[in-house]
């Protein structure tokens, strides 16, 4: 398996999230997303759980019920879910669960419900996915590691100093490269500044890479696309994404094993 590890699959026509930031005035179809990878040469995709659909993953899981032998889902779950509702995620292949804590309250994991929610998670052998600006990640990470999870970070960290790498957050994040347990998307590099293009948004990467990659290696980064790159629909393409990963990551068999050892090995039950 080569596997695009960031989409999105939405309509315009759903109930939307009354807290979300954004709303979408079309629709992103499964078809196209299948279509993108499958140009590229992979053979499969993760769909991520938009904030702005809340806890209704039922979009999502349709999806990956029409194409079950390509496709895999990150859910957002409500505190109050039980590990029999889980299960039933985890047959729709869902494998984690995922935190978009951007204009929302850090949580306590380990108060609430949260420390029951991350025994179920440990148990099914998910990850939690984590996006947020890398300056908030050190409580985050360090109580899911304590908890036993696996852990996917978004979009290189995000970090936000002006100097990339002297980002503290990113630092931080770094240091946790030797658990093992944590992963991190190198995907949406133009997110990382907004008011900058793509190009200087991938020479910023550019110097995250070799952190990156000296600190979890090919084996904990994945990539994704971002498809379809909402709230940048005029501007970036996934032709333009993909070469961009080729561009960051030029030698053949580094990516290999980012699309598809990486993966594998999150998802290893």
């Amino acid at each position: 398996m080569k596997v695009d590890t960031h989409a999105h699959v939405f309509s315009p026509n759903l109930q939307l999230a009354n807290d979300r930031r954004y709303a979408p005035t079309y629709e992103a179809y499964i078809e196209d997303f299948i279509a993108n990878f499958e140009s590229k040469g992979l053979t499969a995709g993760m769909l991520i759980q938009p904030s702005f659909l809340g806890f209704d993953n039922s979009f999502m899981i349709e999806a990956i019920k029409k194409y079950p032998n390509k496709l895999y889902g990150v859910a957002v779950v409500n505190t109050d879910i039980t590990l029999e509702e889980l299960e039933k995620l985890s047959k729709c292949n869902i494998v984690g669960i995922r935190l978009n804590l951007y204009a929302r309250e850090i949580p306590n994991l380990r108060e609430g419900e949260w420390p029951r929610i991350l025994k179920y998670i440990k148990q099914l052998g998910w990850h939690v996915e984590l996006h947020i600006d890398a300056v908030q990640l050190p409580p985050l990470i360090d109580a899911l590691l304590e908890a036993g999870v696996r852990v996917v970070v978004d979009h290189f960290g995000k970090p936000t100093n002006d100097i990339a790498v002297e980002d503290e957050g990113f630092k931080y994040l770094l240091s946790v490269g030797q658990t093992k347990q944590v992963w991190v998307k190198i995907s949406a590099a133009y997110r990382l500044k907004r008011e900058k293009s793509l190009a200087e948004n991938v020479i910023i990467a550019r110097t995250l890479i070799p952190k990156l990659l000296e600190a979890f290696g090919p084996q904990r980064l994945l990539w994704g696309s971002d498809w379809p790159h909402t709230q940048f629909e005029s501007t970036i393409t996934y032709d333009k994404v993909w070469s961009a990963f080729c561009e960051l990551i030029p030698e053949e068999t580094t990516r290999t094993i980012i699309l598809s050892d990486s993966f594998s090995e999150l998802i290893k039950k």
